[in-house]
C-alpha cells in the first residue's frame, strides 16, 4: 500500500513536470507570433539632458509604427539659462526621418519674443523650423505679421516673408 502511494505521488510529480515543460514551450512559441503595434501612455512627463535640458508634457503620446502622437504638446526648453516655451495643440514626431510636426495654436515663447501660427515642421537633427502659414510675432511694443517662416536655431536666426510690423510707442 505504501509503495502504491510513492509510486502514485512520483507519477504525479513526473507529470506536473512534464505538464510545465509543456506549458512554457506552448507559451514561448504563442509569444513569437505576438506582433506589437500602438503603445499609448497618458498624462506624461519627459525631461532629459543634452547640450541643453528639457521638460515634455502632454496629456497623451501614441506611438503607431515611427511615429510617435503628442496630444497638448508642451515643451520648456533650457538654453544658456533661457526658458523658450513650445506649445501646441498636437506634436507628432516621425522617427525615421527624425522630423517633428507641430499642428494647432502652434505657439513658441521666449524672454523676448512670442510666435503664434498654425504649423511648424521641425528638422530635429538639422535644427532647422520652417512653415508656409501665417505667422505672428510679438516682441516688446512690436507686432510683426508675415508668413513663410525659416528658423535656423544653430545660427539663432529667423526670416520671415511678406513682412508687415506694427509699432505701439509708449
Amino acid at each position: 500500500m505504501r509503495s502504491k502511494i510513492i509510486s502514485y505521488t512520483v507519477i504525479f510529480f513526473i507529470l506536473v513536470m512534464v505538464f510545465s515543460q509543456v506549458s512554457q514551450i506552448f507559451e514561448k512559441t504563442k509569444l513569437k507570433n505576438v506582433n506589437y503595434k500602438k503603445g499609448e501612455i497618458y498624462n506624461f512627463t519627459l525631461s532629459g539632458v543634452n547640450s541643453d535640458r528639457y521638460i515634455l508634457k502632454g496629456k497623451s503620446i501614441i506611438q503607431e509604427g515611427e511615429n510617435f502622437i503628442i496630444n497638448s504638446f508642451n515643451l520648456e526648453y533650457i538654453k544658456n539659462g533661457e526658458n523658450i516655451f513650445i506649445h501646441s495643440d498636437k506634436g507628432i514626431y516621425d522617427e525615421g526621418k527624425d522630423i517633428l510636426n507641430l499642428e494647432g495654436n502652434v505657439r513658441i515663447v521666449s524672454e523676448n519674443l512670442s510666435i503664434e501660427t498654425e504649423l511648424l515642421k521641425i528638422l530635429v537633427k538639422e535644427r532647422r523650423a520652417f512653415n508656409t502659414k501665417p505667422v505672428k510675432m510679438y516682441s516688446g511694443s512690436m507686432e510683426t505679421l508675415g508668413n513663410n517662416i525659416f528658423i535656423n536655431l544653430r545660427e539663432e536666426m529667423l526670416k520671415l516673408e511678406n513682412v508687415r510690423t506694427i509699432y505701439r510707442g509708449s
